[in-house]
């Protein structure tokens, strides 16, 4: 593993993090399936959906598939972090997984660790060092 696959693990988890977000933001955007169009002679029959609910679908569909491919992205790469991570000790993988695999940012890491923004930064060393990319 090279330093350059921890950046593309983190590059990847955040753009999975932001179609995600895309997705929670379009759906709380989006209004009921309540309008449907129907021909003035056939009120029973299958009518078509407005314009706004099908660039509903529409969109929705295409981040689904862009979530799909930026998750398998992410897999690809986080599972070849966490074969790394495995021989560390359990601070400094939880560090290293935090920051590349969940792709937080460091005072996100800092919170979850309960260590100040110095002893972040030395343990990311010492992990760094312990996998050979330093």
């Amino acid at each position: 593993m090279t330093l350059e696959t921890l950046k593309q693990c983190r590059s990847a988890s955040l753009a999975r993090t932001a179609v995600k977000r895309r997705i929670a933001e379009l759906r709380k955007d989006a209004t009921g399936i309540s309008g449907i169009r129907y021909d003035g002679d056939m009120p029973h029959t299958r009518g078509e959906p407005l314009s706004r609910q099908q660039r509903y679908v529409e969109a929705l569909e295409q981040l689904s598939a862009e979530y799909e491919e930026t998750t398998a992205a992410w897999a690809e790469k986080a599972a070849e972090v966490e074969r790394a991570v495995r021989f560390l000790p359990p601070k400094l993988g939880e560090l290293v997984r935090l920051r590349y695999i969940d792709g937080l940012k460091w005072e996100q890491v800092n919170e979850r660790l309960y260590i100040s923004p110095t002893t972040s930064k030395r343990l990311h060393h010492a992990a760094l060092k312990k996998m050979g990319l330093e």
